[in-house]
């Protein structure tokens, strides 16, 4: 298998990533109106409040360490995901249900953190993606979403589309 773990070392201090399960909103109709752009399908109308318009990596983030290494992590790996536990052993079920769904795909070239080693990471994904919850998938440097975004884009068909941008 060619995963590979990745640890963030910031000095003398770790870095941790924790919580699981979203609910499958703001990043899914990211997605999914981002998609239409560029696939010609017919866009879907969700809303047009604030919450969920396209957002850029954390305000300042030039300023923190944390963020500087998460930018370069997702940035330096076609395929990263943000997990509970690592891909033999997943610590959530939700970071369980993201591994299935990869290995489903046929895609097993991803590095992951196991955020329950890295605190600072823990929590600092949570401020770089601005989305509260821990799996996320990250691919091409961009966040795709948590476990239920990740599943249904499955479903959908549209998972393999991204994952095949990646290799």
């Amino acid at each position: 298998m060619a995963l590979r773990a990745v640890g963030v070392r910031l000095g003398a201090a770790s870095v941790r990533i924790g919580g699981c399960g979203l609910p499958a909103t703001r990043a899914h109709l990211l997605r999914s109106l981002s998609a239409t752009s560029q696939t010609g399908i017919a866009a879907r109308s969700f809303s047009s409040h604030s919450d969920f318009e396209p957002k850029s990596h954390v305000k300042d983030a030039g300023n923190d360490e944390v963020q500087q290494k998460l930018a370069k992590l997702v940035k330096d790996n076609k395929v990263t995901l943000f997990m509970k536990g690592s891909p033999d052993a997943p610590q959530c079920g939700f970071s369980r249900a993201v591994v299935q769904t990869l290995s489903d795909e046929k895609y097993d070239d991803y590095a992951f953190v196991d955020v329950l080693k890295y605190p600072e990471v823990r929590e600092g994904i949570k401020k770089f993606s601005d989305w509260p919850t821990v799996p996320q998938l990250y691919v091409n440097a961009e966040f795709i979403g948590g476990c239920d975004i990740v599943v249904q884009m499955h479903k959908d068909g549209e998972l393999k589309e991204v994952l095949d941008k990646a290799k």
